[in-house]
């Protein structure tokens, strides 16, 4: 995906940061810059003799440069995708090893971060190559696997920021805060969603909001691009779990969203819902209250996505827009029909 906030740099540029990491005597052999991503420029670097640590190849990531233009949420968003890295590291949960973070923007002018290369490939690669009981084991590792991203609490509500702007004492301030931030972003950038028809579906919902009592660790981006897959013994296992960007503090029921990529509706999934009751220690419920905030979410991310379409070049921006435009409308209109029938 083209997207102008990736931090593109020549080998010579990329070189000096291992050098300066690493040591003088490490050799770069290759360099192969990964394409999918729609926010910071990935690079897998191999490089010639021993490797660095052990590692014969490494990930680095490189964010935004400060010049650039990004959204409110957006704002050091990989020091957040550092914290969890290392919130999750003692956990069950599966992550790569970061070798090295640095947000003093001194070297290149943009914070970056290498980390070892897992050797699988994302879920979405390998889909066609899974059978449907080893899809049951993977979907049954990840129900684990969320339920313990949500078992680490925080201190706060809101996006993972050391700012207190950012950081609130209830779930319903906090959520409240996210939605109008992207909206203020989006009417700033002239981006074109149906914001009034977003405000009034939820006008009356968020009192609902303050039934989230606790403040979990929310991924809020859990789908099968972010999901690598390695292979054993002829079935595929969750190798490592990535790009913890969008993370928040909040209602673990957003995390619901995403999912859905890989298990459909979680509260149809008995594999899922058996495995996450597992490891949250508490059965797992939909109620009626936990469905209606499960739509105000779906609605959210879409607007979201929406406002993010100020890095994309005009053709990408026109796709977009009408996709994130067809969702909102899809979401206001279930959460519409299910307001009338429950």
């Amino acid at each position: 995906m083209n997207s102008n906030t990736k931090s593109h740099f020549p080998r010579e540029t990329i070189e000096m940061i291992i050098r300066e990491n690493f040591g003088k005597d490490i050799v770069v052999d290759t360099i192969t810059e990964l394409t999918e991503g729609w926010f910071n420029a990935v690079y897998i670097l191999s490089f010639v003799g021993q490797g660095v640590r052990g590692f014969k190849e490494v990930v680095l990531k490189t964010g935004v440069q400060e010049s650039k233009y990004v959204l409110s949420y957006e704002k050091n968003i990989m020091h957040a995708e550092i914290l969890v890295y290392s919130l999750l590291k003692d956990t069950i949960v599966p992550v790569p090893k970061i070798l090295v973070h640095d947000f003093s923007k001194s070297l290149v002018g943009c914070d970056y971060f290498i980390m070892e290369k897992l050797q699988g490939e994302h879920w979405m690669k390998l889909e066609g190559k899974i059978t449907p009981k080893n899809k049951e084991k993977l979907i049954a590792d990840i129900a684990r696997y969320t339920a313990a991203i949500h078992n680490i609490k925080g201190g706060y509500f809101g996006y993972i920021r050391d700012d207190k702007e950012f950081q609130f004492p209830d779930w319903c301030s906090a959520f409240q805060d996210m939605v109008h931030l992207a909206i203020r972003d989006g009417r700033k950038g002239g981006v074109d969603l149906p914001y009034n028809s977003i405000l009034e579906a939820f006008e009356p919902l968020w009192e609902i909001l303050n039934e989230v009592k606790e403040s979990c660790l929310v991924n809020f981006d859990m789908w099968k691009k972010n999901i690598m897959l390695a292979e054993k013994d002829g079935e595929y296992y969750v190798e490592g779990i990535i790009d913890h960007e969008r993370a928040f503090y909040g209602d673990p029921y957003a995390e619901f969203i995403s999912l859905q990529n890989i298990c459909g509706g979680v509260e149809h999934n008995n594999v899922f819902k058996e495995n996450y009751s597992l490891l949250s220690g508490k059965p797992f419920t939909f109620t009626r209250n936990d469905k209606l905030r499960f739509y105000m979410y779906k609605i959210y991310l879409a607007l979201l996505m929406g406002v993010e379409v100020y890095r994309y070049n005009e053709e990408d921006t026109k796709r977009m827009l009408k996709d994130c435009n067809k969702k909102i409308a899809n979401g206001l209109a279930e959460l519409k029909e299910y307001l009338e029938n429950s």
